[in-house]
């Protein structure tokens, strides 16, 4: 079994395996003949050196590490550290992601508002730019999809339709996501997105399952977090559908992550620093935004959150 203890390699970990990580190496960036037998790029079956539990530190899917102890032969490697995140996404945990891709059927399941808004939510609260893609459209008229994408303008967002029964937009998205370093692509259950990857990469094959017309929402196919190569040296995540991402939120910072609020509140200020934009005297909001029901909603759950627990 041939190991090299001084032969420091830097990669991404792009899969979680039990307690163990899988890490890709670009070999081309080291000058190492034992590693000409592989192809360009290596995974390694990880193990972490317990100095990184002592120091506290987690690792997950999209974290840039350095391995030792390299076996070749059985490609495994010990993760002795850590590289500092350029950003971190709580649910689902991908680090140094450049761009959430949040993945909305317009039909089959029906397009949900507060759902879309919660997505989008959890990019803001990571300071992450995002992208909506909705998906399905082949099953609405032209004027439907001309709504949609007038709504989420609205809310200051754009948006790629695509279709994978006619590839329109197909080709839009795959140059934005090969024009961006890591691509989370999140969503519910059952709007497409593991089956909009099986068009964008279609050497990966991932299962997919129909939407259930009883509940008519999807089912989980994706149980883990994957990163793939999507060309151009970017990489793409596939995530697990979930319904109802958690709102992790200041109240005083809330409003800030809708970027029509924002747009209003650059404009002018209200009349106190302090203003939470519900009934405050002196009050810039306008409160005929479409979304300002599920502002105004939201807030007093996070306000409830933060109140101290007081027994009966």
């Amino acid at each position: 079994m041939k190991k090299n203890k001084s032969n420091i390699l830097k990669g991404i970990v792009v899969a979680l395996k039990a307690n163990f990580y899988i890490v890709e190496i670009y070999h081309k960036d080291f000058n190492d003949e034992s590693l000409d037998q592989f192809s360009e790029k290596i995974r390694l079956l990880c193990t972490r050196r317990s100095k990184l539990d002592y120091q506290g530190l987690f690792i997950d899917v999209g974290d840039l590490v350095c391995v030792e102890s390299v076996d070749y032969k059985n490609k495994r490697a010990v993760i002795h550290k850590v590289e500092q995140r350029i950003s971190f996404l709580k649910r689902p945990a991908v680090a140094n992601v450049s761009l959430v891709s949040i993945c909305i059927s317009v039909d089959e399941p029906f397009f949900d508002m507060e759902q879309v808004s919660r997505f989008l939510l959890t990019a803001e609260c990571a300071s992450i730019e995002s992208l909506i893609v909705l998906t399905k459209i082949d099953l609405i008229s032209n004027n439907d999809l001309i709504l949609y994408i007038n709504k989420l303008k609205s809310w200051g967002y754009d948006c790629i339709p695509v279709s994978i029964e006619n590839s329109k937009g197909i080709d839009s998205l795959l140059e934005r996501f090969r024009n961006t370093k890591l691509t989370v692509f999140a969503g519910p259950s059952g709007v497409g997105k593991t089956s909009l990857i099986n068009h964008l990469i279609p050497t990966v094959s991932l299962p997919t399952a129909s939407v259930s017309k009883k509940l008519k929402r999807g089912t989980h196919t994706t149980r883990h977090v994957e990163l793939f190569s999507i060309g151009n040296g970017s990489l793409l995540a596939d995530t697990p559908g979930f319904n109802r991402p958690e709102i992790v939120c200041e109240p005083s910072d809330f409003a800030s992550m809708f970027p029509e609020l924002r747009a209003q509140l650059s404009k002018s200020q209200c009349k106190f620093r302090n203003c939470l934009h519900r009934d405050e005297p002196g009050c810039v909001i306008n409160k005929d935004l479409e979304r300002y029901l599920f502002y105004r909603q939201n807030l007093e759950e996070i306000i409830n959150s933060h109140l101290p627990y007081q027994a009966n």
